[in-house]
């Protein structure tokens, strides 16, 4: 409670703002950063690839659930 007698909104927001447009947009760039690797040199290694595009997915889904 406040001292004005309201109760606040616990309220967290990642890079403070409340939607999820900056979370999506990492989780996107994350993706880009593994696929595009993969593709010009194939040979990469695929636990760093399926980290990145694992976690990039991941901050999409958090992002669209905001």
């Amino acid at each position: 409670m406040g001292s004005d007698g309201r109760q606040h909104e616990h309220c967290c927001p990642v890079f403070g703002v409340k939607n999820g447009g900056p979370i999506s947009g990492l989780g996107i760039l994350l993706i880009l950063f593994g696929i595009v690797p993969y593709i010009l040199i194939p040979e990469t290694m695929p636990a760093v690839i399926a980290f990145f595009v694992g976690f990039g997915i991941f901050l999409v889904w958090i992002g669209i659930a905001k």
